[in-house]
């Protein structure tokens, strides 16, 4: 028999024990049975979901953007070379001449002013650039509220099916009843087949439910940018947030913070730094340009130098400054008309998502005591059914009944859930 010394035994041991690891360390970044909450789908979201790292990289390129637009503040430096050699026939002397000639000269250059077109060209990169991070802020939020509303859909289709299942449960109480009663000769045949069918009824709305449920939960996954765990569990918190304050305030606030706005002031801004980069195209260049190297048209080279200050004067470009200055000032126009529209936009939404959170938190308490009656009716029927009193058709109809208020409950939490997400989205938070 093969013995196993103790350096070999460590050896086994530690690979044993990274083989034990190895499927932990490959699987995703969620370990299995996650519970989320809220705030950690959000988060996740935010993290992960495309549309996110889309706009990171689009306001990277708007801000190398703004740094192309400052490059014309910096002079340009370049270097030169060259060395041609040619050979051809002297008329005068009747022989042929060779000649030769090389360079190496450094150059600069450099705007001195050109009164005010770089300076609001820059200025617009940089207007520019914040609207785009205030157009990536708008995608988060819009990442984030769709993300929450595929948190209370799972919630939602996760109640509806407790609802379908327990109804089964009743439906198939309802015909070993009526079976027990049809036996016993106390009830006709018609009481098994009604129940049967109902009970079939059930079982396909059943089968629906477990349907909704999952495609929710893919989509929960997909709004959330990742591909699992498909086993995640959350937390119930369906019409459990609340928000403080009326509809003034919720106005000032959506005017301060939403981003789109914030974005549309930005680019209203550029178009004015827009139209005064145009009319500054009126306007002279001064620059100056310098040079210094060596060039002979034989070896050695010879030093030289050249300095030259240049003040170019535009006289008449075909009306193009006119134009430029034209669409310039239309631009504007229509970036004002947008600012000015999209307040109004955000008054309508805030003051609908007001309304729909009112209405949903009314009806919640509408469908609560629907909900107690139909229990109620649902016990009375229940009993009058096991004494004799009650004929079947009763009984499903409250069955029935008790159904639809678990449903339209559900719904009510979930609609009043889905406002207070729309409500703060409206908000800018």
């Amino acid at each position: 028999m093969r013995t196993i010394t103790k350096p070999c035994r460590k050896i086994a041991i530690a690979a044993a024990v990274a083989l034990a690891l190895l499927p932990g360390l490959l699987s995703p970044c969620f370990a299995d049975n996650t519970v989320w909450e809220l705030d950690q789908v959000v988060r996740i979201a935010l993290a992960r979901h495309p549309l996110v790292g889309q706009a990171d990289a689009e306001i990277q390129a708007a801000g190398a953007r703004k740094g192309q637009a400052e490059s014309a503040y910096y002079p340009t430096i370049g270097l030169s070379t060259g060395y041609s050699r040619s050979r051809s026939f002297s008329g005068q002397s009747q022989r042929n001449l060779t000649t030769s000639s090389g360079f190496l000269q450094g150059n600069l250059s450099q705007i001195i002013t050109d009164f005010g077109r770089t300076s609001a060209a820059v200025e617009r990169a940089g207007a520019l650039l914040s609207s785009t991070r205030e157009t990536g802020r708008s995608v988060r939020e819009d990442v984030a509220f769709a993300a929450k509303v595929g948190y209370y859909n799972v919630l939602r289709a996760q109640r509806i099916l407790g609802v379908e299942r327990e109804t089964v449960k009743q439906r198939e109480s309802l015909l070993r009843q009526a079976q027990a009663y049809y036996e016993a000769g106390i009830r006709a045949r018609i009481d098994v087949a009604r129940a049967e069918a109902n009970l079939f009824q059930a079982r396909a709305e059943l089968t629906g439910a477990e349907n909704d449920l999952r495609v929710a939960r893919i989509t929960l996954l997909n709004r959330m940018g990742v591909d699992g765990p498909r086993d995640f569990e959350l937390r119930d918190t369906l019409a459990a947030e609340t928000l403080p304050g009326g509809l003034d305030e919720w106005v000032k606030e959506a005017e301060k913070n939403r981003p789109e706005l914030q974005a549309l002031l930005e680019k209203e801004r550029a178009a004015d730094l827009n139209l005064r980069a145009a009319r500054a195209g009126y306007n002279p260049i001064l620059s100056g340009v310098g040079g210094y190297g060596y060039a002979s048209e034989d070896l050695p080279l010879e030093q030289n130098y050249n300095v030259s200050v240049l003040l170019s004067v535009p006289v008449f470009s075909g009306f193009l400054t006119r134009q430029q200055v034209a669409e310039a000032q239309a631009q504007l126009s229509s970036a004002r008309y947008a600012v000015t529209d999209f307040r109004r936009l955000v008054f309508l939404q805030v003051e609908q998502s007001a309304l729909s959170l009112r209405a949903s938190s009314e009806r919640i308490d509408a469908r609560r005591k629907e909900r107690e009656a139909s229990d109620e009716n649902l016990r009375l029927a229940t009993g009058r059914y096991q004494v004799g009193a009650g004929d079947i058709i009763e009984m499903i109809d409250a069955q029935v009944q008790m159904a639809r208020s678990d449903t339209d409950m559900i719904d009510a939490l979930y609609d009043y859930s889905v406002s207070v997400a729309t409500l703060l989205r409206a908000m800018g938070r």
